[in-house]
């Protein structure tokens, strides 16, 4: 019978200790992934109003009043693309739906931020 491999941190004698089980790190691997995409999708929107792919595709994101968007606004609406990613059926659903019902084609994220996506 193999023992199970228990992850845990603790502190003793003024040390903190985290284990180092493939579990451990590969959750520390998931949450570096997810700050580099959020750091990378708010530096980009916020100094350019376009990632790469934006880019490629001719569109950039705005204010609703055709302004361009700050860092705070990108961070907002990079931030919310969580909610719209939520898999229900198929991964990113709740955010088309979101879109589809919108007049200004707006998904959470640029509800929340004041933003749109335009042509380029």
């Amino acid at each position: 019978m193999q023992t199970p491999v228990v992850n845990s941190a603790n502190f003793t004698n003024g040390t903190f200790h985290i284990s180092t089980t493939a579990n451990s790190l590969a959750g520390l691997g998931s949450i570096i992934t997810t700050l580099i995409v959020l750091f990378y999708f708010t530096l980009f929107l916020g100094a350019y109003g376009q990632t790469v792919g934006m880019m490629v595709l001719k569109i950039k994101v705005v204010k609703e009043d055709g302004a361009k968007i700050g860092h705070v606004d990108a961070l907002v609406r990079s931030l919310l693309l969580i909610i719209d990613a939520i898999p229900f059926i198929i991964p990113f659903l709740l955010g088309a739906i979101l879109i589809w019902t919108s007049d200004k084609r707006q998904r959470t994220g640029d509800r929340a931020a004041h933003t749109v996506v335009v042509k380029a």
